[in-house]
C-alpha cells in the first residue's frame, strides 16, 4: 500500500502526517522532534544549519547550534536560518544564511531542509516495512525493493490561504528535484478542516482560524458527500490571510525589553530576540505563578515584563481588531452563500491561538459554543494526509488577477481586473471576453497578467468605469507589495502590424479544472484565430 504523506511546513514549527489506510496519524521523527508541552505534539523546528551550501542539520538537531552560533558570529548572516518559509514565499533568490564565505538563498534553505526532512522519513518507513516482512520473504521484499516502498513518493504540502503561486510552483520544483512523483499543495485552513477530526459525512458550513508563526488565515469551508464514485469531498466558500502571526509577536515582545535597556538596547537586540518567542510562551501559559517573566541580559540588571504589560502591548498593536477584521472580511465575501447563523463551529488552528485573548475574541465574534479547540497542531497536517488520500476539495481562486495596462492620463502602469478573487473554477467558456486595440506600426501585442494579492490590507480600491471593467491604480508601495507579474515575456507577432484605434484583438479567458487560464486570441483584422485555448498561467 502507498503511503500517503504531508507536511504542515511552518513559519517557526513544522509537523509531518501520514495516511495509515484508515486514518491520518502525526509522525514523530526521532531526534528532529521535540514535543509540545501541553499537547504533546512531535514538532520540528523549522530551522536549517549549514555545514555548507548543500548540506545542513535540520529541527533539533540545527536548533541545538543556536546559541553557539549566535555568540560565534557577529555578522548579519550566520550558517543558521531560520523563517526562510516567508522569504521563500517573496523572494525565493534572496538571502537567508552564509556557510565558508557563501551566500545561501531561501530557495536552498527550503531545499536542504525539506530533502532532509524526507530523507529522515523514508528511513523511518523503511525500518517499519523491513521489521514488517520477514527475513525468509524474499519475494515480498524484492516487490517492496520495486516498488520503491518506505520512499517519499505521494506528498501534500499545505500552504498559507495569502501566498502567491511561485511559492507553490517554488515547493513543486524542489519536491520534484528530491523524487516526489506525486505532489499537491493545499490551502492551510482546508486542511484543517478536514484534519479536525469532525464529522465529514454530512454537510456542514466551518470557519477555521489558522493562527501560526507567520500567517492569520480564516477560511470557511463546506464539507459534504461527492456527487461520483463515492468520494468525500469539501468545498472552499470563502478565505482571507494576512502576514500576522507568532513572530510578529516576537518583535513586540523585543521592542517591550529593548526599550527599557537604555543605550545598551542595540548591542542586546539580537540576545533579545533569541528570548523572546520563550517568554512570550511564558506569559502566554494558563498557569504563570508569579504573572511574570524575567529577561535575564549579560551586564545589566534583570528585566521583568509582567501579563499586564504584555496584554497592553497585544492591545495597543492591534491583534484583536486586526483578527476581527479578518473575520468581518471573511464572513463578508460568503455573505452570497451563507449567513452567520450557518456556521455549524469554529475551528481554532495553530500555536499563536494560545496568545491571551485570542479564543476569547473568537467567542465573543461567533459565540463561546461554537468555537473549538481540540487539535490545534496537528489538524493541518492530519488533514492534507486526508487530502492526499482522495478527501476532493472544491477550490476557489483566492487572488485576484489583472491585466496590466497604460494610463494615458495618469502616465503610468495600471490594473484592469480580468479574474476575481473568491471565483470556483472551471469557469464556463467564454468567461471574459476583452476588446484590444494595437497601436500603429505595433508587431508585437503582450497582456501581462498579474497576480494581485492583498498584503495584509483588507482590499484593493478596485473602481468601475464606463467600459464595465474594474481597474486599480496602486501607489509604488502597493505595487511592490500586491502585485506579482507572472508571464512578462509571452506576446504575439501580429501580421500585418497594427493599424489605427479600433480593436483588433478579441481575447477569451476561461479558468480549467486545474487552475490554469486558458486564452482564445482572435484576430478581427484577418479574421482567424491566433491562440486557441492556450493555456498562459496557473491561478492561486
Amino acid at each position: 500500500m502507498q503511503t500517503h504523506w504531508a507536511v504542515d511546513l511552518g513559519t517557526t514549527n513544522t509537523l509531518v502526517a501520514r495516511w495509515a489506510g484508515t486514518h491520518a496519524e502525526t509522525v514523530a521523527i526521532e531526534p528532529l522532534c521535540e514535543y509540545e508541552p501541553a499537547w504533546h505534539t512531535p514538532l520540528i523546528p523549522t530551522v536549517v544549519c549549514f555545514e555548507d551550501a548543500n548540506r545542513g542539520f535540520i529541527g533539533m538537531e540545527a536548533r541545538a547550534a543556536q546559541e553557539l552560533l549566535a555568540a560565534a558570529f557577529s555578522g548579519r548572516f550566520t550558517p543558521l536560518a531560520r523563517s526562510f518559509k516567508r522569504v521563500l514565499a517573496r523572494d525565493s533568490r534572496r538571502q537567508v544564511a552564509e556557510a565558508s564565505g557563501e551566500a545561501i538563498t531561501a530557495r536552498q534553505c527550503a531545499q536542504v531542509f525539506m530533502r532532509e526532512l524526507l530523507a529522515r522519513a523514508s528511513e523511518q518507513e523503511r525500518s517499519l516495512t523491513a521489521h514488517s516482512i520477514p527475513a525468509w520473504n524474499l519475494p515480498r521484499r524484492l516487490i517492496s525493493w520495486i516498488r520503491r516502498e518506505g520512499l517519499v513518493n505521494d506528498l501534500t504540502v499545505t500552504v498559507p490561504v495569502e501566498s502567491f503561486e511561485p511559492y507553490r510552483m517554488e515547493l513543486s520544483s524542489i519536491a520534484r528535484k528530491l523524487g516526489v512523483q506525486r505532489f499537491r499543495t493545499l490551502d492551510e485552513p482546508v486542511a484543517a478542516a478536514l484534519g479536525y477530526g469532525v464529522d465529514l459525512s454530512e454537510e456542514r458550513f466551518l470557519m477555521v482560524v489558522d493562527f501560526g508563526g507567520g500567517t492569520l488565515d480564516i477560511a470557511i469551508v463546506r464539507t459534504a458527500l461527492a456527487q461520483s464514485a463515492g468520494h468525500r469531498k469539501a468545498e472552499v466558500v470563502a478565505a482571507r490571510g494576512m502576514d500576522l502571526g507568532g513572530e510578529t509577536v516576537d518583535g513586540w515582545v523585543t521592542e517591550m525589553v529593548t526599550a527599557r535597556l537604555g543605550s545598551a538596547a542595540e548591542r542586546l537586540r539580537p540576545t533579545v530576540m533569541t528570548m523572546s518567542e520563550l517568554m512570550k510562551k511564558e506569559l502566554s501559559g494558563k498557569v504563570l505563578t508569579t504573572d511574570e517573566t524575567v529577561a535575564r541580559l549579560p551586564g545589566i540588571d534583570p528585566i521583568s515584563i509582567s501579563r499586564r504589560d504584555f496584554l497592553a502591548v497585544l492591545e495597543e498593536r492591534g491583534l484583536y481588531r486586526s483578527i476581527e477584521q479578518l473575520v468581518t472580511a471573511t464572513l463578508e465575501d460568503a455573505r452570497h452563500r451563507i449567513s452567520v447563523a450557518d456556521l455549524e463551529a469554529v475551528l481554532l488552528v495553530g500555536g499563536s491561538t494560545l496568545l491571551p485573548g485570542v479564543r476569547e475574541t473568537m467567542e465573543r465574534l461567533m459565540g463561546a459554543s461554537r468555537v473549538h479547540y481540540w487539535e490545534p497542531f496537528e489538524a493541518v497536517a492530519k488533514g492534507a494526509a486526508i487530502y492526499g488520500a482522495g478527501f476532493y476539495v472544491d477550490q476557489i481562486i483566492h487572488h485576484d488577477y489583472a491585466i496590466r495596462v497604460f494610463s494615458d492620463t495618469e502616465q503610468k502602469a495600471e490594473y484592469e481586473l480580468l479574474i476575481r478573487r473568491g471565483t470556483p473554477y472551471p469557469t464556463p467558456v467564454g468567461y471574459q471576453t476583452r476588446y484590444y486595440s494595437v497601436a500603429p506600426r505595433q508587431q508585437l501585442f503582450s497582456l501581462p497578467v498579474c497576480e494581485v494579492g492583498y498584503a495584509g490590507r483588507l482590499g484593493i480600491a478596485w473602481r468601475r468605469r464606463t467600459n464595465g471593467a474594474d481597474y486599480w491604480l496602486p501607489t509604488a508601495d502597493e505595487e511592490a507589495e500586491c502585485v506579482y507579474t507572472l508571464n512578462e515575456g509571452d506576446a504575439l507577432r501580429l501580421a500585418p502590424p497594427g493599424q489605427g484605434p479600433q480593436a483588433r484583438l478579441r481575447v477569451d479567458f476561461t479558468v480549467d479544472k486545474e487552475r490554469w487560464l486558458c486564452a482564445t486570441v482572435h484576430d478581427l483584422l484577418k479574421d482567424r484565430q491566433l491562440r486557441t485555448e492556450e493555456r498562459v498561467i496557473r491561478l492561486r
